[in-house]
């Protein structure tokens, strides 16, 4: 009788234990259910204080960097049948971007530069490629996709340039730094649907020609003869700018692709009103390893204003607007930065 009164105590005991468990854990998993919501709203309102307070910060932000490349060509010919030039060339090519933000303000500079010689055999040293060319444009956004904005562009060319078709001994200078130089200024609407590309419209544009040589300026080859002044003249019109960038257009390639359209609204000489500047360029950047690459570069140029020599052999003399076309393709040492 002892032993069944103590086992059924003993139950009991375990019971009211166990009972008394199952309470505790109730309540702790209600107090854990209850902590777990109040985090939840805590970190809900960290979040949107975080929010808040990066709303009020201004985006002030620099993005720079760049790149330069030194390019050699060589090609040599013994005994070919069907002919050909022994040549050496070197180019040297250079970019450099700094673009700026400030809470709906941007400031984007851009400055490409290259400079290239070549020997022919049997001729002297000559220049194949002399650019500079430096972009600035200041935007504030209207909209996600639409900026207000101003454009600046200045170009030009470091060294001399000489008239090689000339049967004179003492070659004639026909270009120079600022002879001829091309500044353009805008105001206009910038449309960016995405990072890569950029279109930018402008109604109100002006373009300056300087010619700062008056043995050039009097060759009249880039202001018309019937202007006033040789060396300095103005045009008002119409500009639009596209440019595409992708540093990985394909792998390991990058792609850079600018195309300006300037009309001019003002000339003297109404019929040229309808003539459209083009300027046209287009840069493929190819990586063969961490320093080797390889450029490919063309530039397509037509403005009315410039006279080209038509044909020198048959028609020597004859000058007018000629569709201008450049390529250079190069291997060598290329650094990014």
């Amino acid at each position: 009788m002892k032993k069944f009164i103590f086992t059924i105590t003993f139950l009991a005991m375990c019971v009211g234990a166990f009972a008394q468990n199952e309470a505790e854990i109730k309540k702790k998993t209600e107090e854990l259910t209850t902590a777990k919501a109040e985090l939840a709203a805590a970190q809900a309102k960290i979040d949107q204080l975080n929010a808040e307070i990066q709303k009020l910060k201004p985006i002030v932000k620099w993005k720079m960097g760049g790149y330069q490349s030194i390019n050699f060509n060589q090609g040599s010919f013994t005994n070919w049948a069907k002919g050909g030039v022994n040549s050496v060339s070197v180019t040297f090519l250079g970019n450099l971007f700094a673009n700026y933000k400030f809470n709906n303000w941007t400031w984007d500079n851009n400055l490409d530069m290259s400079y290239g010689v070549i020997k022919n055999k049997g001729q002297d040293l000559r220049k194949n490629e002399d650019k500079i060319d430096l972009l600035t444009k200041v935007g504030r956004k209207a909209s996600k996709r639409f900026s207000w904005a101003g454009l600046m562009r200045f170009e030009s060319q470091f060294a001399e340039g000489f008239d090689f078709n000339s049967e004179s001994t003492d070659l004639p200078v026909i270009s120079r730094f600022a002879a001829p130089a091309y500044i353009k200024a805008s105001l206009g609407l910038d449309f960016k649907p995405n990072d890569k590309l950029s279109i930018y419209l402008s109604p109100a544009a002006g373009k300056w020609t300087i010619v700062n040589d008056d043995s050039i300026a009097a060759l009249n080859l880039y202001i018309p003869e019937t202007h006033d002044n040789p060396n300095f003249r103005g045009e008002f019109g119409a500009l639009m700018s596209a440019t595409y960038q992708d540093k990985e257009f394909i792998k390991n390639v990058g792609l850079k692709s600018t195309l300006e359209l300037f009309n001019n609204f003002t000339d003297p000489n109404k019929p040229n009103r309808k003539n459209i500047d083009v300027d046209w360029q287009v840069m493929l950047n190819m990586k063969v390893s961490k320093y080797i690459g390889a450029n490919l570069f063309t530039h397509v140029l037509y403005d009315n204003d410039t006279k080209i020599e038509y044909d020198p052999i048959n028609k020597p003399g004859v000058m007018g607007p000629r569709l201008q076309f450049k390529e250079l393709f190069g291997i060598g040492f290329s650094l990014k930065f």
